[in-house]
């Protein structure tokens, strides 16, 4: 009978190992995968925070005239062209106002229009330094009839 008993506690051992290593396997499984949405949440939040502070560039604003004392929707085109009073308005608004009009309070940008020899024609905002995330769009426009270069860079710390 003792022999018995042996083997009933072996094969007892053997499945309890069994079981606990197939738990283990599936807790670092579903760990591993929560983690993998987490970023994907996060990635796709700034990049549809970087298409927001992009588009800026693309819209008029509200008023379709506006200066730093009124605007309501913030746009800085005028008939198909980057507009330059609205662009330099930009600085008198303030970095953080700009950035609760454009709706991007989580995260910190920098606005540079260049033309095709790389010169730097207007820039707003925080250079990027220490940045953990990191996205950056390169988009054409027109400025003053000739053609520009505008990069748009948001970063979270």
């Amino acid at each position: 009978m003792s022999a018995k008993g042996q083997i009933f506690s072996i094969d007892f051992l053997v499945a309890c190992t069994i079981f606990l290593i197939t738990v283990t396997i599936l807790y670092v499984y579903w760990g591993y995968t929560t983690i993998q949405i987490e970023e994907t949440r996060f990635t796709n939040d700034m990049t549809d925070k970087l298409n927001l502070a992009s588009q800026v560039w693309f819209k008029e604003g509200t008023p379709i005239y506006w200066d730093s004392s009124n605007v309501i929707e913030l746009g800085l085109q005028n008939n198909h062209e980057f507009n330059e009073t609205k662009m330099n308005n930009l600085n008198s608004i303030g970095y953080q106002r700009v950035m609760t009009l454009v709706g991007i309070l989580s995260y910190n940008f920098y606005y540079r229009l260049y033309d095709e020899n790389n010169s730097t024609l207007f820039e707003f905002g925080l250079t990027p330094s220490n940045s953990k995330n990191l996205v950056r769009s390169k988009r054409v426009g027109i400025l003053n009839g000739s053609i520009a270069f505008l990069e748009v860079v948001l970063w979270s710390i």
